[in-house]
């Protein structure tokens, strides 16, 4: 069976929080929720989540470009985005794109759940 489109772009945008794994609790229409492992040996370091898109709402593929960009350069600290950002090129885009791109970015939150409540978000700011 195929993975999702929304389970794909999950295990690209939460590397920007060092997560390892997804351990996908249930995929409806509507969402997409499950457990972000940190540490496949403790069992203290996850964090439910839920997201609330359906599979015509992902970010385009280009998102996860910069993510992996992003991610590979260091170019952030956890939720942070380094400003410098907006300096590089990216032969994958032109500068445009990139401000679409960074734009998709930021308005990405993927609700943490805490005792079957939603809580905090993981999103991404400067």
């Amino acid at each position: 069976m195929n993975e999702s489109k929304r389970l794909n772009f999950l295990k690209t945008y939460l590397k920007l929080y060092e997560v390892k794994n997804i351990e996908l609790t249930n995929e409806t229409v509507n969402s997409i929720s499950g457990i972000a492992i940190y540490n496949e040996n403790d069992p203290e370091e996850r964090q439910q989540f839920i997201w609330h898109k359906t599979e015509n709402e992902v970010p385009p593929v280009e998102l996860s470009i910069l993510i992996e960009k992003i991610v590979a350069k260091k170019w952030h600290n956890g939720d942070r985005i380094s400003k410098r950002i907006k300096e590089f090129e990216f032969k994958e885009f032109n500068n445009s794109t990139k401000e679409k791109i960074l734009t998709e970015l930021f308005d990405v939150h993927i609700k943490m759940v805490d005792d079957d409540e939603e809580t905090d978000s993981f999103f991404v700011h400067y």
